[in-house]
């Protein structure tokens, strides 16, 4: 509880500017959000003091009792359920939009994972996750070897399960390390293979967000200059991606 407390400004922030990104998509503005992998509520409770509905599903109960002992705390309500995101335990077509924060490399079928979010998705609703590049070296998911981003994807496999049982320390003690990562072409086919029909990589939300200063005016020039994207996401580790359900 006492750790949830702490990282709550922080996670406001960075809530904040997910949406705030969003909002630059031509797409309704969401009134009730799914976060996936929901853990300590602290992006529940900063959803919900932005004005959102907020909903969140768990996998570990453990953490859905703080989220609740801290939503209690700053008064404010959320939806949150135990379930993973290969069956997740709400109604079809209910949220404008659903997060997901370094969540999706650790589900066990990345393709069932986002078929069930767009289920949940309305028509012309907006996904947005943060997950593990297969473009960069740099990643912390896993210690001790060295520009594992690049390793052949069955390898990566083939270590992160021998690691999870054999060495946990090396993968944080999860006993769902990371199995999918991703590359923009990637993203691409499997986003349209489960239902979406626009995507957006993270340079081209950043550049169309009014009022990202030189943040915004980089990711500008990224896309426009040949082969920026391509160095910008080997130089940065981790990758951020927003896609549509295609509108009824």
């Amino acid at each position: 509880m006492e750790e949830a407390e702490a990282r709550l400004p922080e996670t406001q922030d960075w809530v904040r500017r997910v949406m705030d990104r969003l909002a630059a998509l031509d797409v309704a503005r969401p009134a009730e959000v799914l976060e996936i992998g929901a853990a300590q509520g602290r992006g529940l409770v900063a959803l919900s003091r932005l004005g959102f509905r907020a909903a969140g599903v768990e996998p570990w109960t453990p953490a859905i009792e703080v989220a609740r002992r801290l939503s209690e705390r700053h008064g404010v309500r959320i939806d949150l359920r135990e379930g993973r995101c290969e069956a997740l335990p709400f109604e079809s077509e209910r949220f404008g939009a659903v997060l997901a924060f370094s969540v999706l490399e650790h589900v066990t079928d990345i393709h069932v994972s986002l078929r069930e979010i767009c289920r949940v998705l309305k028509p012309g609703g907006v996904l947005w996750f943060s997950s593990a590049s297969a473009m960069s070296p740099l990643q912390q998911e896993i210690r001790f070897f060295p520009l594992f981003g690049w390793y052949p994807d069955r390898l990566k496999k083939s270590i992160m399960r021998w690691a999870a049982k054999g060495w946990p320390a090396a993968v944080n003690h999860t006993e769902a390390p990371a199995l999918w990562w991703w590359t923009p072409r990637r993203a691409r086919r499997w986003l349209r293979d489960a239902g979406f029909d626009e995507v957006w990589d993270r340079w081209q939300l950043r550049g169309m967000q009014a009022g990202a200063g030189r943040g915004g005016t980089l990711a500008r020039a990224v896309v426009a200059l040949p082969g920026a994207c391509t160095l910008g996401d080997i130089l940065v580790p981790g990758c951020s991606f927003a896609a549509r359900k295609a509108p009824a």
